[in-house]
Order: C-alpha cells, then structure tokens, then sequence
C-alpha cells in the first residue's frame, strides 16, 4: 500500500540540493495536471514535508517507482 512507502525519497540527494533555495522553501509538485503543495525543509539533510504524503497515495507511488523531478523554477521563496 502506498502509505506504507512515505520515507521513500523523502530525503533530497545532496547532488540536486545545490540547485535549491537554501532556506525552508514551498515546492510545488505537478503531476498529471494536479499540483500538491509541499515544504522542502532546510538544513543539511533536506526534506520534503507536508505533503509528501498526499503526493505519494495520489499517484500510487510504491517501492520500486520510478517518477522523474524537473526543475521548472526555484526562487528564493517557491520551487516548481
């Protein structure tokens, strides 16, 4: 079941924390024509809280997916 899944990439590669705000930023993830609002914590091992979840049961996310990120825009206060 998807919920059981939530931990899974729930922690930022350091590799692409480096192309984000340093600070606690609001993400919003697109998916399929919906959108979820989720916060990237700051830090050194960067998160994604408050929301994640939702994300993961919308889009039936489980051990094993494969989902790509693409960076649309990231400013100071809101990544895309």
């Amino acid at each position: 079941e998807p919920y059981l899944y939530i931990m899974f990439l729930q922690f930022l590669p350091k590799s692409i924390c480096g192309y984000l705000p340093p600070i606690l930023a609001k993400i919003m993830l697109q998916c399929n024509g919906k959108e979820w609002d989720v916060t990237l914590t700051s830090g050194v091992r960067r998160r994604l809280v408050n929301g994640w979840k939702q994300f993961v049961v919308d889009n039936n996310l489980k051990k094993g997916s494969i989902f790509l990120f693409e960076l649309v825009q990231a400013t100071s206060g809101a990544v895309i």
